[in-house]
Parts: structure tokens; sequence; C-alpha cells
């Protein structure tokens, strides 16, 4: 008998990037809200890098929980 090999779907490797990507943007924001820089910035007060480190996360996290189970047939 033979078994059928399933890979996974693209997307579910997409979610682990943004995941990743946004954990690092994430933690760039906290240490620079820790340790701001001595560059004249402006807005700095608006934290981007901790809002869209936040985003990306959540988006992540969409992606994978969509795609969890979904696998395609070789």
């Amino acid at each position: 008998m033979q078994t059928e090999k399933k890979m996974r779907n693209i997307w579910f490797f997409v979610g682990w990037i943004l995941l990743l990507i946004g954990l690092v943007e994430l933690s760039a924001g906290v240490y620079n809200l820790y340790f701001p820089s001595d560059a004249d910035i402006k807005l700095i007060n608006l934290h981007a890098n901790i809002w869209w480190g936040v985003i990306i996360i959540i988006a992540g996290i969409v992606y994978l929980i969509k795609n969890w189970n979904k696998h395609i047939d070789v």
C-alpha cells in the first residue's frame, strides 16, 4: 500500500515569516522605547515600529490559524 505524501500550504510558512518579522519589529520598538536615539526624528512619540510589529504579528497568527491543517497532495 502506498502512502500519500502531503506538503504544507505555502501560506502556512508565510504566517511563520510574518510572525518572526513582527517579533523583530516589536522588539526593536521596545528597545527604542527604553533607549531612544539622539537623532531628531519627527513623530517619534507615535512609536510606529511597536504598532507595526503588533499588526504584523496579528497577521502572522491569522495566516497560521487559517492554514494550520491545510495540506497539498503530491
